[in-house]
């Protein structure tokens, strides 16, 4: 009865999903939200979803903050971006229905949630767009929204790394896995920008490790002093000079850090100075996985995050773990990490290929 009660009031609020659908479909909807890295690692499964479908139309449903890698890739045709309202309409409840419009006037065949896991808000995006076939993860326990989605796919017990988890929203359609490529575009001008920065700075493609400061959660972060410390390391033990890096929010940082530093405009400068660098050093977060598009090694300090779950893909990697504040990592022990990690590493950086296929 409550389940019923509660599709009845989402039915309300939203309007009812149709009933019916073209198959093939004509026109598909991706749903990703949250960071940078949640899209890179949705990409393998949109590539899937091209080659299994590659007459249809593929739109993706994004977020501010991840919309971005999407620019200029050819396996998405539209991106629709979803914004939060002001004062009451930040609810993204109360917003859901005046944004939903224009999504449900598609009428799209069908409809993917990409998530790692159950969402109660993307399950109640997904019930809003109408669509007749909605595909999504739910808990392996019932759970009251799950009707939201035509097709639920139970949400494994297993650790496995997010990519392999996206990718299992495929199973229910039935097409063939793709090798995995979790690249973006690139455009000349970004190119350019980030070999005039490394002009500026006198350095020379492969011949230095970029570290990036920016950090989206406070448990994330490391302080100038550590970092400045670990660079001098670096130098004196390895011959590798640091270029540190961040968002225009982190200059103090940068600067308190008395290294070598730029200021990255967008993601897309960003990868174009990993592409060029030996190495990423980075704390948990999208910066890593910036790593694995651009198919540069990377190092990272892991606050609580499984690396298991979320290390970069397919690309050399190593990593220390604190298992709660970045902080709490001392330079001791990321050096002695590294030490061991750096004869290991390809004196070439570009040369892991993506032919891992799942």
């Amino acid at each position: 009865m409550k389940i019923r009660a509660l599709e009845a009031l989402l039915g309300a609020a939203y309007g009812t999903p149709r009933r019916d659908a073209a198959w093939p479909p004509r026109k598909i909807l991706l749903i990703r939200r949250n960071g940078i890295g949640d899209m890179i690692c949705a990409l393998p499964l949109a590539r899937r979803l091209r080659a299994g479908f590659p007459a249809a139309r593929i739109d993706m449903l994004a977020s501010e903050r991840n919309a971005a890698i999407l620019q200029d890739l050819t396996v998405v045709d539209r991106v629709l971006v979803y914004r939060r309202g002001r004062g009451l309409l930040r609810n993204h409840y109360l917003s859901l229905r005046r944004f939903m419009a224009p999504v449900r006037a598609e009428r799209y065949d069908l409809v993917v949630a990409i998530t790692g896991a159950f969402s109660k808000l993307v399950a109640v995006i997904t019930y809003a767009t109408g669509v007749a076939r909605r595909i999504g993860f739910v808990p392996a326990r019932a759970h009251a929204l799950d009707f939201c989605y035509s097709e639920p796919v139970a949400q494994p017990a297993v650790r496995e790394h997010q990519i392999e988890r996206c990718l299992r929203l495929a199973e229910p359609l039935g097409i063939a896995p793709v090798d995995v490529d979790v690249s973006f575009a690139l455009r000349p001008e970004h190119r350019r920008w980030a070999d005039e920065a490394l002009a500026g700075q006198r350095l020379a493609a492969g011949r230095f490790v970029l570290y990036n400061a920016s950090a989206t959660r406070a448990e994330s972060s490391w302080g100038a002093a550590v970092i400045a410390e670990t660079a001098r390391a670096l130098g004196a033990r390895h011959g590798l000079a640091t270029l540190a890096c961040g968002l225009p929010q982190d200059a103090p940082l940068l600067a308190g850090s008395g290294l070598a530093h730029i200021v990255t405009p967008s993601v897309h400068q960003f990868a174009a100075l990993v592409r060029r660098s030996l190495f990423l050093m980075c704390t948990d977060g999208g910066a890593m996985h910036v790593a694995a598009a651009m198919n540069t090694p990377a190092f990272v300090l892991f606050a609580t995050a499984e690396p298991d779950t979320w290390r970069p893909w397919g690309v050399p990697f190593a990593y220390v773990r604190s298992g709660r504040r970045v902080a709490d990592i001392t330079v001791d022990s990321v050096l002695e990490r590294l030490s061991e990690w750096l004869p290991a590493l390809p004196v070439e950086s570009k040369r892991i290929g993506r032919g891992e296929r799942i």
